[in-house]
C-alpha cells in the first residue's frame, strides 16, 4: 500500500503564496520542494475557492470522539440530577401535606374526625 505524504496547512499556504507573490515559480518551488505540478495547481485552486482545509489527524479523530462520549455522558447525569432533585422536592411537599394512604392502622384516626 502506498503511504501518501501529508502537508500541513501552514505549509501549502506558504507555497500558494510565493508563487502568487512572485517570490518563486512554479516550476522552481516543484523542483525544490519535490512536488507535482498538479499538486500545487489544486492547492491553488483550493486556496482560491476557499476550500483548503486542515484535516484532523487520527489522534484529533479520536479526542473528538471521546468529548462527545463524555459530553453525552455529563448530559445523562444533569438529566438524572435533575429528576433525583424533582423527587426529592416531591416527597418533602407529600411529608408537609396532611395526604396520606388508608390503611387499616390509620383507619380509626381517621374515623375520629368524620361527624356521622
Amino acid at each position: 500500500m502506498k503511504k501518501y505524504r501529508q502537508f500541513p496547512l501552514e505549509y501549502k499556504q506558504r507555497i500558494v503564496n510565493e508563487i502568487e507573490t512572485g517570490l518563486r515559480s512554479k516550476a522552481a518551488i516543484a523542483r525544490e520542494e519535490h512536488l507535482a505540478g498538479s499538486l500545487i495547481d489544486r492547492w491553488q485552486k483550493q486556496v482560491q475557492t476557499g476550500t483548503l482545509i486542515d484535516h484532523p489527524s487520527a489522534r484529533e479523530r479520536q479526542l473528538m470522539k471521546e468529548n462527545d462520549w463524555y459530553k453525552k455522558k455529563v448530559a445523562e447525569q444533569a438529566m438524572e440530577i435533575d429528576l433525583l432533585k424533582k423527587i426529592e422536592e416531591y416527597s418533602a411537599r407529600m411529608r408537609k401535606s396532611s395526604g396520606y394512604v388508608v390503611t387499616g392502622r390509620n383507619m380509626a384516626e381517621l374515623r375520629k374526625d368524620v361527624k356521622s
